[in-house]
């Protein structure tokens, strides 16, 4: 099965290319930009395999919580070839697939992502199953979940140092561990989870679109000053 996948909901690119025969992965780090460097990195892994686009099977891509813009790209990007080529779309939650990635540890996981202003998008997991669904929160959102744990939380994603501090200050008692390998490439794990989806749910509808959790800035300015004419009469 020809399986291209994308993670666009950081400022870090992950991409992958499975088939019958090969495996590759990039992480494009640093200055960059997605829509520039997302369809010019799916052309070269496509390229290295010997495959053409008409030839993927399914096409696999992170629907968030994350960068607002990130996400919007790829989504976008993805849907385009879906449609063009007639290739089944799987998205699939940002935090599923970061605590995918760290699933063979046997005690919970809990993946952060900065989500500005203080707060993260968080997500606990164990055995499998999601304890605590996508939130913008911060370590007081999560502590009650992971007090009792038998084994130390993992803490993993692309901000799990410095949630794990968060946590360790809001309460000192808590026992973690920081993934070692965190931000990890999470290209493999978004492949099984929607090879998965379409067995189970089947492709995404075509109205799929991204997931926020919260809503921008620029939607909190627009409302800021709608409020502020109202209160003016305006």
């Amino acid at each position: 099965m020809n399986i291209l996948s994308a993670d666009t909901s950081t400022d870090v690119l992950s991409i992958a290319l499975s088939t019958d025969n090969s495996y590759e992965e990039r992480l494009v780090k640093g200055r960059f930009s997605h829509s520039e460097d997302l369809l010019a990195e799916i052309e070269s892994l496509l390229s290295r395999a010997g495959i053409g686009m008409t030839d993927l099977d399914l096409l696999a891509v992170t629907k968030g919580p994350g960068s607002f813009t990130g996400l919007r790209i790829g989504m976008a990007s993805m849907k385009g070839i879906s449609s063009a080529l007639s290739v089944p779309l799987a998205s699939i939650p940002t935090l599923d697939a970061i605590a995918e990635a760290a699933s063979t540890y046997p005690g919970a996981i809990l993946p952060a992502m900065d989500a500005r202003k203080r707060r993260f998008y968080l997500s606990l997991h164990k055995g499998g199953r999601t304890i605590v669904p996508d939130r913008d929160g911060n370590a007081e959102d999560i502590i009650q979940y992971i007090r009792d744990e038998e084994l130390p939380v993992l803490v993993t994603g692309p901000d799990a140092a410095a949630f794990s501090e968060r946590i360790a200050e809001a309460d000192p008692s808590i026992r973690m561990i920081v993934d070692p390998e965190a931000p990890r490439n999470i290209s493999r794990a978004l492949q099984r989870l929607a090879a998965a989806r379409l067995a189970s749910h089947g492709p995404d509808d075509i109205g799929e679109g991204p997931v926020y959790i919260r809503r921008s800035d620029a939607e909190e300015a627009l409302e800021k000053r709608m409020k502020e004419r109202k209160e003016d009469g305006v």
